[in-house]
């Protein structure tokens, strides 16, 4: 699997070109409880149509949560 980094900090961009970068806060709608040294995984899907992009999300690990946001249903950019 390859590996991902996912970073706020603008000397780590690897990203040619890109001069601004925003945080973006994913909440889940149940807490999950995750002890020290537990393995957490996300699932995150950047979607866009003519009208709008948003993001879905999913937790994957330590236990699934259902897909957040779907079509943008709570959260979307107009284009």
């Amino acid at each position: 699997r390859a590996l991902s980094l996912l970073t706020f900090f603008p000397l780590s961009w690897s990203s040619e070109g890109m001069f601004s970068w925003f945080p973006i806060y994913f909440p889940l709608r149940t807490p999950v409880t995750v002890h020290s040294g537990d393995k957490v995984e996300v699932q995150i899907w950047r979607c866009v149509t003519k009208q709008k992009v948003w993001y879905e999300w999913a937790l994957t690990s330590p236990c699934p949560s259902p897909i957040h946001n779907p079509n943008g249903r709570s959260y979307y950019i107009g284009l």
